[in-house]
């Protein structure tokens, strides 16, 4: 289903061009993911998470907390579902925030998502996958990611919960033990390590650690932060739904981090990748001293492209129905609600093609996107490395 789909794309931007640089804000074709923040709870105190540190101020927790905390009801997944379908092809839904394995009725969700015939995704700490893994397999999701911080001193440590990577690690194997008994191969099981001051020395652990789950790929990703500077820099040139604060930073010092020791440490993990026989990557892809100095000592310069394509490819849907561009890392700019617009119609609403004409004004990304997940390591296309 999801190489279909992801082929469909393909086939259709070739003949067709890419919707990413439309001075018009219009997308000709539909978002490739439908990201739904199905509840408003983790159960985790991530030090490098604005829900974990309880930084209200940011987008993050604007996002993905909110006002006026909940779930996400089964008949308003069902109405967003009914709305993706009129997509073609079908976008994938991500079921990604804020802990989507807490809500209770997260098996009913997942039954729902896949018997509609869509791609459906799972990201997760992991804590609660022992009571859902055989469940998860024998509904038939497509794939789960499961956030890993180091091996388990570490990875309790930054998430504020003693024995949480050995919940996790139990839950791993129990969905492969499914998959074993059942003959199937879903879901695919990804590793995801957010790279931090916390856990800097440790990636060489943390893939040993992992190792013997075999999962299916394993990311290490360069955080993704605002700081205070930024912050500023940004807000005295937008304000209202655009404006932001310092993000996903906490009391973490990333100055501190010896980037010498990290590239050494990327080049020793990729090393032990190989021999492990593991799909190992890292984003952005930045190995020498002087590209991890960029990243981490000038946040203001960009790493790779300045052109965002998110807006372009994604939307996101918070509990109550509110629909915002892209996803949580994005502004905290309401386009519509589920309720009262269709989401066809959403993709291409007046504040939708708004939001995206002012990325294309102001050059393809705005200041406070330097360190986005959705912005970094994206290669930068003939115009802008012209």
């Amino acid at each position: 289903m999801d190489r279909l789909v992801t082929f469909q794309h393909k086939v259709a931007t070739r003949l067709r061009g890419e919707d990413t640089y439309r001075a018009d804000g219009q997308c000709r074709f539909p978002p490739e993911w439908l990201i739904l923040c199905i509840n408003n709870f983790c159960n985790l105190k991530c030090r490098m998470c604005d829900v974990g540190i309880g930084e209200r101020a940011s987008v993050f927790w604007a996002n993905m907390i909110g006002d006026d905390p909940g779930n996400m009801s089964l008949d308003l997944l069902r109405q967003i579902l009914d709305g993706a379908r009129a997509f073609q092809p079908r976008p994938k839904i991500g079921l990604a925030f804020t802990e989507p394995l807490i809500h209770a009725g997260i098996l009913d969700f997942c039954r729902e998502i896949v018997d509609r015939g869509f791609f459906c995704s799972i990201t997760s700490n992991g804590y609660l996958l022992p009571q859902r893994a055989a469940a998860l397999v024998d509904i038939g999701v497509d794939e789960i990611t499961i956030s890993i911080d180091g091996p388990a001193a570490i990875h309790d440590r930054i998430r504020g919960r003693p024995g949480s990577f050995a919940r996790l690690y139990a839950g791993v194997e129990q969905l492969n033990a499914a998959r074993a008994r059942t003959g199937r191969t879903r879901p695919r099981v990804r590793i995801s390590s957010t790279i931090t001051d916390l856990n800097v020395g440790a990636l060489q652990a943390c893939l040993a650690a992992v190792a013997p789950l075999q999962p299916d790929s394993v990311n290490f990703a360069h955080l993704s932060f605002i700081t205070g500077a930024m912050a500023a820099a940004h807000n005295a040139r937008y304000s209202g739904d655009l404006a932001v604060a310092a993000s996903c930073l906490g009391e973490m010092d990333l100055t501190t981090i010896d980037l010498a020791g990290l590239a050494a440490e990327i080049a020793a993990t990729r090393a032990l990748a190989a021999a492990q026989g593991l799909a190992v990557a890292f984003h952005p892809d930045l190995t020498t001293v002087a590209e991890l100095t960029r990243y981490y000592r000038e946040p203001d310069r960009y790493v790779g492209g300045a052109h965002c394509s998110d807006p372009f490819k994604m939307m996101m849907v918070k509990t109550d129905g509110t629909v915002i561009p892209a996803h949580s890392r994005c502004y905290n700019y309401p386009l519509a609600r589920v309720q009262e617009m269709p989401l066809a119609q959403i993709w291409n609403n007046t504040r939708y093609v708004a939001f995206r004409q002012l990325l294309q004004a102001a050059g393809g990304t705005l200041p406070a996107c330097t360190r986005c997940c959705g912005v970094v390591g994206k290669p930068a296309p003939l115009r802008e490395a012209g």
